[in-house]
């Protein structure tokens, strides 16, 4: 892993969902390409130590095409978008696809065995009653292999149909985490469940829900669709609506946080996910979720720079919240945003020893 990334690419892209991706595609084509290496490695490297299975690149393309035609129906804007972005790139839309899914696809491949927990993010939610400035506050590192990280990029979308979007992601992918022009916000941390399947996505799903002009109608949208495997997401406005909702891909429970915080980490919070969840160690995921908890128990006030101090936060070593290549695993970026008062701070890499970015000044 190279030390010090420094401040966050930005890309830019207006017009139609196939020109943008088309653009998005062609600007960064040898990275796609690398990126893609990466992560085919990675889903069947894990289909075999997790699940005990030899997968194949056939196999694993074949999956993504039932997962294309689940996004198609789902969000055509969005699909269409995603084949922009293989287009330009000169790959076949399915390896895009499968790019994209990657925790999900994998998990898919290796769900009939025992898992290794690796992955991680940690995610917050922090309401007006507890912040210093009585704006709601959400954010959350994006943790996965340190070999990611020189591939983040922060996209600025203007389309022609449909409000302005800005994000955090990968080269050729859709939305990870980020807030729309409505000022509606949408972040994830990945849960593995034995229920992985053909559906849509969780980049798919946060890029169609970045398209709402509520928290409460991201959330509703994230709770029925079809998705392709577990996570925990975050839907928050600017009137100060949140949501936490936590899904297995066949089973979804919102949770509408009224006050305090909510923090999700990678683990099944709710008892009727936990016998869908994969039997796996969560030493790091218990960790981070009881730090974070008790950082924002015992502050006061909570403010912005405070919040990033969080995500910067190393005690517990190797279970920290700012994870720095611990088995292969690193925070490659990490978000705090404000829809209220119209602040996107990023930062691309490790927090504790990387510069935070305004995304929107």
């Amino acid at each position: 892993m190279k030390p010090g990334w420094g401040a966050m690419r930005i890309l830019h892209f207006e017009g139609t969902p196939a020109r943008m991706g088309e653009a998005f595609g062609e600007c960064c084509r040898d990275e796609i390409a690398a990126l893609y290496a990466l992560r085919l490695a990675n889903a069947l490297g894990k289909a075999l130590a997790d699940g005990g299975r030899q997968s194949s690149e056939t196999e694993l393309l074949a999956l993504a095409g039932r997962c294309l035609e689940a996004s198609l129906r789902f969000d055509p804007v969005g699909h269409a978008e995603l084949c922009g972005i293989a287009r330009g790139a000169g790959l076949s839309a399915e390896r895009v696809m499968a790019m994209n899914g990657l925790t999900d696809l994998r998990d898919a491949l290796a769900f009939a065995g025992p898992f290794e927990a690796a992955g991680g993010c940690t995610a917050f939610v922090v309401q007006r009653d507890r912040a210093a400035d009585g704006r709601l506050w959400a954010g959350q590192t994006w943790d996965l292999g340190s070999d990611n990280q020189p591939y983040v990029v922060a996209v600025q979308r203007k389309p022609a149909q449909g409000p302005e979007t800005w994000c955090v992601t990968t080269v050729g992918c859709l939305s990870l985490m980020g807030i729309n022009a409505e000022g509606v916000a949408v972040g994830t941390t990945n849960l593995r469940t034995l229920d992985a399947g053909p559906g849509v996505p969780y980049l798919s799903v946060i890029h169609r829900a970045l398209a709402a002009t509520s928290a409460a109608s991201a959330a509703a949208l994230i709770a029925r669709a079809p998705r392709a495997g577990g996570h925990a997401y975050t839907a928050v406005d600017r009137s100060g609506d949140a949501f936490a909702i936590e899904c297995t891909a066949r089973r979804a429970s919102t949770i509408a946080v009224r006050g305090g915080f909510h923090v999700h980490t990678n683990h099944c919070q709710l008892p009727e996910h936990r016998a869908l969840e994969a039997k796996l160690p969560y030493a790091s995921s218990h960790a981070r979720l009881a730090r974070m908890q008790e950082l924002l128990r015992t502050a006061e006030p909570i403010d912005g720079p405070y919040l990033e101090s969080c995500l910067a936060d190393r005690a517990n070593g190797a279970l920290a919240i700012c994870r720095d290549d611990f088995d292969g695993i690193s925070t490659n970026a990490a978000l705090v945003v404000c829809p209220e008062g119209g602040t996107l701070r990023v930062c691309h890499g490790q927090p504790a020893r990387e510069p935070w970015l305004d995304l929107l000044g």
